[in-house]
C-alpha cells in the first residue's frame, strides 16, 4: 500500500540544482525507484534547456531547485545583480517548466512540477533580500499559473516554501552577511531544518499520494510563520 502511494518505480525524474536540498531530493527519489537525472548547473537558456530535456525524453517529474541568492543593501544592489537573480529564479524557472510541460504533453501520461521556493517569498526574513525574495515570489506565481493551465493534461504544479536550512554559503562578494530579524533561532520553534526535512515533501508531491494536490505553495519552515 505504501509503495503504491509513495513509490516512483517506472517514473523518470529530472532534478535541477546544485544545493543540498536538490541533492537530498534526487537521492530520495532514486531510493523510491525513479530513474533520476540530476542536472546541477545546467545552462538556463532556451537552447540549453532544450538540450537538457533531450536527455530525458519520457519525463514524469521535474524538481526545480536552480537558484541564485544573496542579499544586498538597497544602495548596493545593482541592476546587473537584480537581472542575474531574476534570470535564473524566474526566467530559468519558466523555461524549465515550459519544456517539462511540452515533454509531458507529448507522452500523454501527465506529470508533476515541483519548484523549490522560500518563505522569503511571502515573508521578509533577511535584510536586503530584494532581488531574491521578489524572484521567488515570481516563481510562486508561475507555479500557480502552470497549475491552472496544465491541470487538464494531468500535470500538477506545486512549490515548497523552504525555511531555514543551513546550506551552501552566500555568493562570494555578497556584502551582507545572512542576518536579519528572521534568522534568530527563537523564530523557529522546531529549530533549523535539514535537506532531509524537505525531500519527503517533494516525494509526496511527485508520487501518487499527491495526485490531488495542485497549485499549492507548501510551507516547510519549522513553525517560523507562527512564531
Amino acid at each position: 500500500m505504501l509503495n503504491s502511494l509513495f513509490g516512483l518505480s517506472g517514473k523518470n525524474a529530472l532534478v535541477v540544482g546544485a544545493g543540498k536540498v536538490p541533492h537530498a531530493i534526487a537521492s530520495l527519489f532514486g531510493s523510491a525507484g525513479a530513474a533520476v537525472t540530476h542536472a546541477q548547473e545546467p545552462e538556463l537558456t532556451e537552447e540549453g534547456v532544450e538540450a537538457l530535456f533531450d536527455g530525458v525524453p519520457e519525463l514524469d517529474i521535474l524538481v526545480n531547485g536552480a537558484i541564485v541568492t544573496g542579499p544586498w543593501p538597497l544602495d548596493d544592489l545593482t541592476m546587473d545583480e537584480w537581472d542575474r537573480v531574476h534570470a535564473t529564479n524566474v526566467r530559468g524557472a519558466f523555461l524549465l517548466m515550459r519544456q517539462a510541460v511540452r515533454t509531458m504533453r507529448r507522452h500523454g501520461r501527465g506529470g508533476r512540477l515541483v519548484n523549490l521556493s522560500t518563505i522569503g517569498s511571502v515573508h521578509p526574513v533577511l535584510h536586503g533580500n530584494y532581488a531574491y525574495g521578489s524572484s521567488r515570489a515570481g516563481m510562486n506565481a508561475l507555479t500557480r499559473q502552470f497549475a491552472l493551465d496544465c491541470a487538464e493534461d494531468g500535470i500538477a504544479s506545486n512549490a515548497i516554501l523552504v525555511g531555514a536550512i543551513p546550506s551552501d554559503p552566500f555568493p562570494e562578494g555578497c556584502p551582507v552577511p545572512p542576518k536579519g530579524p528572521g534568522v534568530r533561532p527563537e523564530r523557529f520553534p522546531m529549530g533549523y531544518g535539514t535537506p532531509e526535512d524537505v525531500a519527503p515533501v517533494a516525494l509526496l508531491l511527485a508520487s501518487a499520494a499527491g495526485r490531488y494536490i495542485n497549485g499549492q505553495t507548501i510551507v516547510v519552515d519549522g513553525g517560523f510563520q507562527i512564531a
